[in-house]
């Protein structure tokens, strides 16, 4: 009767535990469906603050590629009509404001046409040619 007793009262001890067991599972189910959420939004909160960080230092990137382009496209500029300037002292036209328009609308034609919107000019070189004075250098003139 003492193993029939004990048998009885294991069995008692592990249903009661497996009630608890269970009971305790139901109970706090929606207590970790709550707390998975939360750490979902969380996650989320910190994937959308790291995209924004990216989006901001993009933005300064594109900002200060932006500011040097047109420091070089103010340089290249610069850079032509002092070209000019040169091109037409050389042509016997020092000053001439006609000439050097030319020049810089050649220069920037042959820019455009050899390196694209973004191309640096390295040289006037052809378009140069197409602005000498035709005249200069013949007899009788």
């Amino acid at each position: 009767m003492n193993d029939q007793t004990i048998t009885t009262s294991a069995v008692i001890v592990t249903f009661l535990l497996l009630v608890l067991l269970v009971g305790g599972g139901l109970a706090g189910c929606p207590y970790y469906k709550v707390w998975e959420r939360k750490m979902a939004g969380q996650a989320e909160l910190q994937y959308q603050q790291g995209a924004r960080q990216a989006l901001i230092a993009q933005a300064a990137a594109e900002d200060e590629a932006a500011i040097k382009r047109a420091e070089a496209a103010t340089r290249r500029v610069l850079g032509w009509t002092d070209a000019a300037k040169r091109g037409c002292a050389e042509l016997g036209r020092p000053g001439d404001r006609q000439c050097e328009e030319q020049l810089l609308k050649d220069a920037a034609t042959y820019s455009i046409a050899k390196e694209g919107h973004e191309g640096v000019i390295i040289s006037v070189g052809a378009p140069v040619s197409v602005a000498v004075d035709p005249n200069k250098g013949r007899s009788g003139e």
